[in-house]
């Protein structure tokens, strides 16, 4: 199992239990009821060393709502951090070492009145 797939199994986990949110997708879903999460893309880089196998996954997460305004996506948003900082445990082989917040913002609205809302993190994990 890869570090990436390892990484998405713990932020779905985290974010399955996320309330008011309503689903979480690893691509934009065709029917989906907003608010709810997407996961990706990544970026994966190799962080080895003499004693064991580790990687960093650089993982953007977006919100989505359809609402007006940046109100209840700004509490989803300021839910959602807390719980993706907090992963931890493992995960298919892997374990969760470290995780960062790197950016996260909320952003205008588009054509459609949909607004993102963007939690990018940093995860490390290390092969056991």
């Amino acid at each position: 199992m890869t570090a990436s797939l390892a990484v998405q199994k713990a932020v779905v986990a985290a974010l399955a239990g996320l309330d008011g949110l309503t689903g979480v997708f690893d691509g934009p879903p065709p029917d989906a009821a907003a608010p709810y999460a997407v996961i990706g893309p990544d970026l994966v880089a190799d962080r080895s060393h003499k004693t064991g196998a580790s990687h960093e996954v650089r993982l953007l997460v977006t919100l989505w709502d359809d609402r007006p305004g940046g109100a209840r996506l700004r509490s989803l948003q300021a839910a959602a951090v807390p719980a993706l900082l907090a992963l931890a445990g493992q995960w298919d082989g892997r374990r969760i070492v470290l995780v960062r917040l790197l950016r996260a913002g909320v952003d205008g609205p588009d054509d459609d009145g949909w607004r993102p809302g963007r939690i990018e993190i940093a995860v490390l994990t290390e092969t056991i």
